[in-house]
């Protein structure tokens, strides 16, 4: 047999059944309206460190990049410097640095450990596709570390090449490599080291010949005292297209931030800010980026490459 609701039981049952879906259309459309309030809300990087007046930036301690000053602990070199300048209108008076090896400066950047890298970080080809560059800010050359004496009359990439004897020693994933592999450096002739002191250590050792950097570094290690018992092969001649160009590293998608930097930085350009900073630094006019060179123009321009 089959059972039949009374004429009340089903009117009541057809009212409950209404009710029940009016409450869980209700409570998804609850939901739907916090998710939608969430993503409409979503604390950007830019709006965290203008809201904590913090930026967290990655360096790899090395004057006159980005380094900790050793008396005070506080971020200090050309890069932490115009951060500094570039924010300290919007209340950004921490930088928060984080030391780690040159060739974890952009894996640090992706995988959120830094908001921002800032230590001597070459625009290439290569690293756009990987983060955001901000303006470029300086021109730098390679320039190389010899023995006393410069005994195996090192003047050029070419003269690596010529001398079968030679070894380099440059960092590992540094824009030197490329240049020394497209002057013609055999890779059996270089060795890689992980940061600047140890490629320093095996040429006072004689594991290499020349040591190549970029010439601020080598500048700044001069300066300091760390390049005792070797001197800078002088000239040290490359093409000028050889030449690589410095600027702040963003994550893509902080394009906000960039934004506000490259803003930012362009102002302290216009104000003569910038000009101080190199003139703090030693760096000498013809480090200035011309006009006409761009971050869009430089990654895009064919070349391939990844180095300080």
């Amino acid at each position: 047999m089959t059972s039949r609701l009374s004429p009340r039981r089903a009117m009541l049952a057809r009212g409950l059944g209404v009710v029940l879906a009016r409450g869980l259309a209700m409570v998804l459309g609850v939901a739907a309206l916090g998710a939608a309030g969430q993503a409409a809300f979503a604390e950007t990087a830019k709006d965290r460190i203008l809201r904590e007046g913090r930026i967290v930036v990655g360096i790899h301690n090395r004057a006159p990049w980005g380094y900790r000053d050793e008396a005070t602990g506080e971020a200090t070199g050309w890069h932490p410097d115009l951060l500094k300048a570039a924010f300290a209108d919007l209340g950004v008076k921490e930088i928060d640095i984080r030391v780690t090896e040159f060739g974890a400066l952009i894996p640090g950047l992706l995988a959120g450990r830094f908001d921002v890298v800032a230590s001597g970080l070459s625009i290439t080809p290569e690293r756009c596709r990987q983060v955001a560059f901000g303006r470029p800010d300086l021109k730098e050359l390679d320039a190389a570390l010899v023995l006393p004496g410069n005994p195996k009359d090192i003047h050029g990439y070419q003269d690596i090449v010529d001398n079968p004897d030679i070894v380099m020693g440059a960092g590992r994933g540094s824009v030197v490599v490329r240049n020394a592999l497209a002057a013609g450096v055999p890779n059996e002739r270089m060795l890689l080291f992980p940061d600047i002191q140890s490629n320093v250590a095996a040429l006072r050792a004689g594991r290499v010949d020349v040591s190549l950097l970029s010439l601020p570094t080598v500048l700044a290690l001069l300066k300091d005292g760390s390049a005792r018992d070797v001197e800078r092969a002088d000239p040290f001649v490359i093409a000028d297209e050889q030449a690589n160009y410095a600027a702040v590293a963003f994550r893509k998608q902080d394009e906000d931030l960039k934004a506000l930097y490259d803003e930012k930085f362009t102002a302290l350009k216009q104000d003569g800010t910038v000009a101080g900073l190199m003139k703090k630094y030693g760096f000498a006019e013809d480090a200035t980026v011309p006009d006409t060179v761009t971050t869009e123009l430089i990654c895009g321009n064919g070349k391939d490459g990844a180095g300080e």
